[in-house]
């Protein structure tokens, strides 16, 4: 049974909101902004101690392929996918169904993000071992919702529904829905409820099972993904490719299927989505100033609490500030509250709209 489950790593996003420390070419994945270690091999760690790395693929892009190749490489050169274009998660995910599935038929595939911080690894892997026996039993389509420590308005959610079946003593949920990023007082709404549980993009499925609801939601991109299956290079499909529409997996697939079911995650996540973020995993107490970047940092404050600052060599001093994220790097400051880190992006959006390309 272990044989026939695969992890997919996805690595090929910007992380824009971690700005301006992650640019075009140095996305957040391959920073070492928590400890000496990248997000990514962060990933690649926390479930090579139980997949073979001949069963962990990476879908990504041709200019980080270097870097990947660095950072693991006990990963195989062939088991590093690159799409012709970055096309979102279904395409991403549907790609390396598409090329797993050609080599084993009975494929299970784990769709995980290279940019998460889980702390409790073993509680981790039980519940992608559930998860895979469960999509070995069904032909559904397996998704973790973690329950929410407090009213978030920059993730999804996922309104579970009743219990279906208990796989290894564990409860397996229908979904309800799937609900976007809600406003302050929704979330509110979604977080006293019980009912209502983070998106956390982490996906299992058996590949056919997946190519099969992508052929009913995105003909397109299926007739695309046949060519891949059948071993077709990737240069020739590159026309094909770009052509098709960038879609998420969530609105283009789990949103529209009927074949959802939702198992709870019972360990601490966090998406490492913006630098409030980083403020929370490295600590509890939200009015300490915590201090992450390039040795040697330093932070002389007065009357300053609850920020988060990214420093270099150079002494950042303040006085009076409270809740502040502010990242010091060789050609950019950024100071912005830690409530409207989210933000960060609207930021990126409006150089590259400037075509201030030298700031990307």
């Amino acid at each position: 049974m272990e044989k026939e489950n695969y992890i997919v790593i996805l690595a090929g996003g910007g992380g824009t909101r971690l700005w301006p420390k992650s640019r075009i070419k140095t996305p957040k994945q391959f920073l070492k902004i928590l400890n000496q270690k990248t997000l990514f091999q962060e990933s690649v760690d926390r479930v090579s101690s139980k997949y073979p790395f001949s069963n962990i693929f990476v879908v990504t892009n041709k200019s980080f392929v270097p870097e990947i190749r660095k950072e693991a490489p006990s990963i195989p050169i062939e088991n590093i996918l690159t799409e012709p274009s970055p096309k979102n998660t279904a395409a991403a995910i549907g790609f390396a169904a598409a090329k797993i599935v050609g080599k084993n038929p009975d494929a299970i595939i784990t769709t995980l993000a290279s940019d998460h911080y889980i702390k409790e690894k073993r509680k981790f892997l039980k519940t992608l071992s559930v998860c895979q026996e469960t999509a070995a039993r069904r032909d559904s389509l397996i998704i973790i919702g973690i329950h929410p420590t407090h009213p978030h308005t920059g993730l999804g959610y996922i309104h579970k529904g009743d219990e279906k079946i208990s796989v290894g003593g564990a409860s397996i949920f229908e979904v309800k829905a799937f609900k976007e990023k809600p406003n302050e007082k929704l979330a509110l709404k979604y977080f006293e409820s019980g009912e209502y549980f983070w998106n956390a993009s982490m996906n299992t499925y058996k590949a056919s099972v997946i190519l099969d609801s992508i052929a009913s939601y995105l003909p397109q991109l299926s007739v695309v993904l046949e060519k891949v299956k059948n071993g077709i290079p990737e240069k020739q499909i590159e026309e094909e490719w770009s052509a098709l529409p960038s879609e998420p997996i969530d609105t283009a697939i789990l949103e529209k299927a009927k074949n959802v079911l939702m198992i709870v995650g019972g360990f601490s996540w966090f998406d490492v989505g913006d630098w409030s973020a980083i403020h929370a995993i490295l600590s509890d107490e939200p009015t300490l100033n915590i201090l992450v970047g390039e040795e040697p940092r330093v932070h002389l404050e007065v009357d300053t609490e609850g920020c988060l600052i990214h420093g270099t060599s150079k002494l950042i001093a303040t006085i009076g500030l409270k809740d502040l994220v502010i990242v010091d790097t060789a050609d950019i400051l950024l100071i912005c509250p830690k409530d409207r880190a989210q933000e960060v992006k609207k930021l990126v959006e409006e150089l590259a709209k400037q075509k201030r390309h030298n700031y990307l």
